[in-house]
């Protein structure tokens, strides 16, 4: 019945925002002590796949300095195994004088993925001899936790978890399009090119590109799955459905004006969908706030960005997502940012005239990110004449530019689908 219970609870509070949650205890006097004789760990499953974004523990400090190492680990046969990730881990010092006993780490630049249907464990331990804390207890009592005297041998049991939260966001579509064999979210003659030497056995796919060459799902790469990739080339493309919304960032050029895609025609214009209250939203936004700068920089000034927080995020407060002086997010900690920042409304007044029936007005959707079937974090690139280049979503594809683990590259990746758009 325990058991029954703690899964019942680990997958109730999953959300698009933690997938691990005791609460905040109501008391700091109890808890696990954490020193060189003693570590522990929390147990949580993942019901779907999450990119993870922070960290949340409530620990106090029972020695003069208390520096901890905090890592999420993969379930090995019901107890904390090896790391997730090279990254998946934390040196951690507790402040003297913290009366809450909350300690937050970010790892919104770490790419650190969680599979579907698995179990992992939240471990803290202590890094030195000397130290000694109290991760404070849970205030349920269903959670399996497990202890160890000396990090290598484990027993898990049921009852108080150390407090903790774990916030990630879900993963909802697949990173590439068919026929991407390259992986570079455009579906060209270069991926035609890598099939054809496939095909002939000179240059073999790997098998995460032979599943996306494998256009029809049959179990064979020939030239049945060739002529599908080249008719997706041919396709005859639309422009994307126009829209225009108000910029209101006071720091955009564009501040107070109705902005959007024929608006910025003649140019190549980029759209980030984003959710104006969360951490990691206001990360990516300010990581596509510094690629504009980049490009400015750089001379280039024919491309155009502008941000859109989803109408079902509208009561969030817009002072993070554009770094103004009330904010005191640690994930905006530069700014003003200047790219126009607007609200989806659900008013219809974006679905008449050339866009009726295209989205519904009332439906708790958002105008716009109906017409044009938005993900959350969905950064989409338009060319010259208002027509999709590509498609990227964030979540999966970080763009956080420090080389670390699979983050690696999409920065610059994103930014030449940019320059890739200004040439076509």
């Amino acid at each position: 019945m325990h058991l029954i219970l703690v899964l019942f609870n680990l997958c109730f509070v999953q959300d698009r925002a933690y997938i691990f949650n005791t609460g905040a205890p109501t008391s700091l006097e109890d808890g696990y002590t954490i020193s060189s004789q003693q570590s522990i760990a929390d147990k949580f499953m993942v019901a779907n796949d999450y990119v993870l974004e922070a960290l949340v523990f409530y620990a106090t400090m029972q020695s003069e300095q208390a520096n901890l190492t905090i890592s999420i680990r993969k379930d090995n046969n019901g107890l904390p195994g090896e790391l997730v990730s090279e990254l998946s881990t934390w040196d951690y010092s507790l402040e003297q004088g913290n009366l809450t006993g909350y300690n937050l780490i970010i790892t919104t630049d770490l790419c650190i993925y969680l599979d579907q249907g698995n179990f992992y464990w939240f471990r803290i331990e202590a890094s030195d001899e000397l130290t000694e804390a109290k991760w404070v207890y849970s205030d349920a009592s269903l959670f399996t936790y497990a202890t160890s005297n000396d990090t290598t041998i484990w027993t898990s049991d049921v009852g108080y978890a150390g407090a903790g939260i774990i916030f990630a966001e879900q993963v909802f579509n697949p990173p590439y399009n068919q026929g991407d064999v390259n992986f570079d979210f455009i579906v060209n003659v270069i991926d035609v090119v890598s099939v054809v030497s496939h095909i002939m056995g000179s240059q073999l796919l790997d098998q995460d590109a032979i599943e996306y060459a494998d256009t029809n799902v049959d179990g064979l790469i020939n030239v049945v799955d060739l002529v599908s990739i080249v008719s997706i080339i041919l396709q005859e493309q639309q422009s994307s459905p126009s829209f225009y919304a108000e910029d209101k960032n006071p720091s955009s050029e564009y501040y107070g004006e109705n902005i959007g895609p024929s608006f910025f025609n003649g140019q190549v214009s980029c759209y980030y969908f984003g959710k104006q209250g969360w951490g990691t939203c206001k990360a990516r936004f300010g990581v596509i706030n510094d690629l504009y700068n980049d490009l400015v920089n750089s001379g280039i000034n024919d491309v155009k960005i502008m941000g859109m927080n989803g109408y079902q995020y509208i009561q969030d407060s817009i002072d993070c997502m554009i770094c103004n002086e009330n904010c005191t997010s640690s994930t905006c900690s530069e700014g003003p940012r200047i790219l126009p920042w607007t609200q989806d409304l659900d008013d219809g007044s974006n679905c008449s005239n050339e866009n009726e029936s295209l989205c519904q007005g009332d439906d708790d959707a958002g105008d716009i990110w109906d017409l044009w079937n938005i993900t959350l974090r969905d950064f989409i690139i338009l060319d010259r004449d208002g027509i999709e280049f590509a498609r990227i979503n964030l979540t999966y594809n970080n763009p956080d530019p420090n080389e670390l683990g699979e983050c690696s590259g999409n920065y610059q990746k994103i930014k030449d689908l940019i320059l890739a758009a200004r040439n076509r």
